[in-house]
């Protein structure tokens, strides 16, 4: 068997259609065996090439044959020179000759030579292909996302990781520069409620000049200030920034909360556990209608607590104690702190510090044992004395159907910075390459990433396709 595969252009005025010989299949015949059926991979990828390097000549030459007469005398401006040129596209490289004519001799022209493609073709590359890059650039790291692409799509085979990475930084950078779809600035909303957390990712290694050229710089973290913002019954919104202790921080952070709805007027809760590069946004932000301490942050350290505590449980220390009276008031000290009563957990705190300080004397060999538990107390007294203002009932918060911990941020976390850069990629990033993947990461999460990306790669015009038969067959 074998199939022609024919392209025809036509102008729509009934003139006789260009007809352009693509390529040709060729089967044998087939077998129950084989299940060689249909078109392959391959075959699919070379026509779909042979197919755009057809309709880019096409498409660019009669931009041309109109563009070549003088717009004021009519003349047809002669060719001064002309070389060819490559077009990057979806489906592979598309070359063509790119001419330049000479200037009208009506003096029309203000310029010596004529480019027709100097603001029409403005890249090498189109936008839905840096749209592409961009989108799976966001998702996946770059040499796989490269690998994605090459693997389904023709490619130019000049493109590599570094041209997807490069892709996806510009529209991350035009996405922080850009307002988000659907501004809600003048609509009033009710109490929200605002999670804010912070994420670090490793830094790559810089190399090191000067004395020591070959030599590495010792690789740190890059904080990633996260921040979802949920209205009461509805989905948070994800914003992220990768300058935590930049000024513009605040605000970048108040135009997202006027962006979402919630402007100075607005009361919004914000939840937290006190990082130290979250004090001074969350207690400046003129939103805030004060700010609570994330419980889920105190519940791991009172559960660290708790594990040493149980080898040293049984045990009468006083007079009047029980034979689990360590264990027993430590119940009451967390039940304390749940409900928001400050002056008895501060007793019941210090009280079980001074146990802890007996039973370090009186039971040598557990010594080391109540002598952690005692370290670890001391770091709960010190962050709840810090944080004391910020402390709730929160088992009334909790009953009323309202937020006590951070736990719709940290899955933000999970999904716009672990899985992307080191939790499950174990990857590291630059700093100057985080804050803008982190905000085509957040696009995408917030389901604005097509609409943000394509103010700065606009590809997707006027597109029309009809079949054969509605052409022969008019409605």
């Amino acid at each position: 068997m074998r199939c022609t595969v024919v392209l025809e252009f036509d102008d729509g005025t009934g003139m006789d259609p260009r007809r352009v010989e693509l390529m040709r299949l060729h089967r044998q015949d087939a077998s129950a065996e084989s299940g060689d059926v249909g078109i392959s991979l391959i075959e699919g990828k070379t026509l779909l090439q042979t197919v755009q390097q057809e309709f880019v000549v096409e498409q660019l030459s009669r931009f041309c044959v109109r563009r070549r007469p003088c717009e004021v005398c009519g003349a047809v401006r002669l060719v001064h020179d002309s070389h060819c040129s490559t077009l990057k596209t979806v489906f592979g490289a598309a070359f063509y000759r790119r001419d330049r004519w000479k200037a009208c001799a009506c003096g029309a022209d203000r310029s010596r030579y004529v480019s027709p493609f100097k603001e029409y073709l403005v890249e090498a590359t189109t936008s839905e292909l840096r749209w592409l890059h961009a989108s799976l650039g966001a998702m996946m790291p770059y040499r796989q996302a490269m690998r994605v692409v090459e693997l389904l799509l023709p490619t130019s085979g000049r493109d590599n990781h570094v041209t997807l990475r490069n892709h996806t930084l510009a529209v991350g950078a035009a996405i922080q520069r850009a307002t988000p779809p659907g501004r809600r600035a003048d609509v009033v909303e009710p109490v929200g409620e605002l999670g804010i957390d912070v994420g670090y990712v490793r830094k790559v290694e810089e190399a090191v000049t000067g004395e020591h050229p070959g030599r590495r710089k010792d690789s740190s973290s890059i904080a990633i200030v996260v921040a979802a913002l949920r209205p009461v019954g509805k989905a948070p919104k994800i914003w992220a920034s990768a300058m935590p202790r930049s000024k513009c921080l605040q605000t970048e952070m108040t135009k997202f909360l006027a962006d979402s709805g919630y402007g100075s007027g607005s009361r919004v809760r914000v939840l937290t556990d006190a990082a130290k590069d979250l004090s001074s946004v969350t207690n400046t932000l003129p939103q805030a209608g004060g700010w609570v301490l994330d419980w889920a942050h105190i519940g791991r350290l009172l559960r660290h607590v708790g594990q040493t505590l149980g080898p040293l449980a049984y045990g009468r220390l006083t007079p009047t104690g029980s034979a689990f009276e360590l264990w027993d008031l430590f119940v009451r000290f967390r039940s304390y702190v749940w409900t928001g009563k400050s002056k008895r957990w501060k007793r019941a705190g210090d009280r079980l510090y001074e146990l802890l300080e007996l039973r370090e004397e009186r039971d040598p060999e557990n010594a080391s044992r109540a002598r952690a538990a005692r370290h670890r107390l001391m770091n709960v007294l010190c962050y709840l004395e810090a944080n004391i203002d910020s402390l709730i009932d929160y088992r009334r918060w909790q009953q009323g159907g309202r937020r006590i911990s951070t736990g719709f941020v940290e899955s933000a976390i999970n999904r716009l910075v672990g899985r992307r850069m080191c939790k499950g990629q174990h990857m590291r990033w630059s700093r100057a390459g985080a804050p803008y993947l982190v905000q085509a990461r957040a696009a995408i999460l917030n389901q604005e990433f097509d609409d943000l990306a394509r103010r700065h790669v606009p590809w997707k015009g006027e597109r029309r396709v009809s079949w054969p038969w509605q052409q022969s067959h008019p409605s």
